[in-house]
């Protein structure tokens, strides 16, 4: 009977991790994730995306038989840990989460992240992708 062994994962000294990056993630119960970022991109951030799900509300009184759903956007922000607090504070005023019912916020720092860097595309890389 043979052992089977599972590889051992090591980290690849090629790769260089970043270790000061945070993730800001929240919920928008009325929409605006999308306005929320292109505002980001304007001010320069652009490791941030954006999900549709479907909510259905709490405390509120239904009718038997009708689905009252909404929709809900989900949004993650990756930003440098100096930039953190400052996008946090913008993202809690844009988003007018002060106001009950429009959604949550949260902050979280990530142990690590890489850069990824895109080149230009020219003939040579093109190359260096099919050898």
């Amino acid at each position: 009977m043979s052992k089977k062994y599972f590889q051992a994962y090591t980290l690849d000294e090629r790769v260089e991790f970043v270790d000061y990056t945070w993730l800001i993630s929240g919920i928008v119960y009325e929409g605006g994730a999308d306005k929320l970022l292109e505002e980001l991109r304007l001010r320069g951030i652009n490791e941030c995306y954006f999900y549709n799900v479907a909510g259905n509300p709490i405390g509120k009184k239904t009718v038997a038989g009708v689905a009252d759903s909404f929709d809900v956007e989900t949004f993650h922000v990756v930003v440098a840990a100096d930039q953190a607090d400052n996008i946090f504070d913008f993202i809690y005023e844009f988003c007018e989460m002060s106001e009950p019912n429009k959604g949550i916020i949260y902050m979280n720092k990530l142990s690590r992240s890489t850069v990824n860097l895109l080149s230009s595309f020219d003939q040579g890389s093109q190359s260096e992708l099919t050898a």
